[in-house]
């Protein structure tokens, strides 16, 4: 797998005087492709203001974000929305469906705007590749419902799955299970667990230590920087695929892994 980004040296100030501070302090990371990696800390350690740099929405005042070898963070607004619109999936802790859009118009919708629906062939297909992904979490049932016709759970499938349509090589998620219950969040999980053996990279916050037990590698940020982390052993992974471990013992083994490695951190 090759490195699909690199970020160097990343740097956000806020404030000005002696209120002066780093939301991001020369922040250094790599995610390869088909990564799926978690990134925790305290609140105010810079988790979000660390993805809302990478996905382009805030501007840094030092270092570079290379997407491959594309220079995404010196782009001009305009391209950084285009590429954006192309490379990178964002999914936050609200869903931010759009209200009078039906389930599957909501899903739709970035194709749309990508220009991806001009023949009669492209719209076959692209509906066959939606169906599919509904069938897939659930949803096949839902999609001529309005979101306000749907639970928490369902809505928020539905905007990864929005996300997630123009098949963009990076998904990043901003606490996406921060507001749904436990069943809810489990749901959500295995989602995101099937779209990362399909081949999706993805970039998740959380505080949840259920959530991150999910992910292949935990990234702990403190004070803005990266302070350590932990990656997971995939060989518990191949033996839960083998049968011979069940999915629920391999996570709560990460689990306590995981406790263990934040309570050393202090969380």
């Amino acid at each position: 797998m090759g490195k699909l980004l690199e970020v160097r040296n990343l740097t956000k100030n806020y404030g000005k005087g002696t209120a002066a501070g780093k939301a991001v302090d020369a922040m250094n990371l790599d995610i390869a492709e088909q990564e799926f990696v978690i990134m925790m800390g305290a609140s105010g350690s810079g988790k979000t203001s660390l993805l809302h740099l990478i996905a382009g929405i805030d501007d840094f005042d030092e270092g570079t974000i290379h997407y491959k070898n594309i220079d995404f963070g010196h782009m001009s607004e305009k391209s950084k929305t285009i590429f954006r619109r192309e490379n990178i999936g964002i999914v936050f802790q609200q869903h931010f469906l759009i209200p009078d859009l039906t389930v599957y118009e909501n899903i739709i919708l970035p194709l749309i705007l990508s220009g991806k629906m001009e023949s009669g062939k492209e719209k076959d297909s692209v509906k066959h590749t939606i169906l599919k992904l509904c069938g897939q979490c659930g949803l096949q049932e839902h999609i001529g419902k309005f979101p306000s016709q749907l639970s928490g759970g369902q809505q928020q499938r539905a905007a990864i799955l929005r996300s997630v349509v123009n098949r963009p090589p990076l998904l990043l998620c901003d606490e996406p299970t921060g507001s749904l219950n436990s069943a809810q969040t489990d749901i959500v999980m295995k989602m995101l667990n099937i779209l990362n053996k399909e081949g999706q990279t993805i970039l998740l916050v959380t505080h949840d230590i259920k959530v991150a037990a999910r992910g292949k590698r935990v990234i702990y940020i403190k004070d803005g920087r990266i302070s350590e982390e932990l990656r997971f052993d995939e060989s518990h992974a191949g033996k839960m695929s083998s049968g011979k471990t069940s999915s629920g013992e391999i996570y709560r083994h990460r689990e306590k892994e995981l406790m263990d490695f934040l309570e050393q951190k202090g969380w």
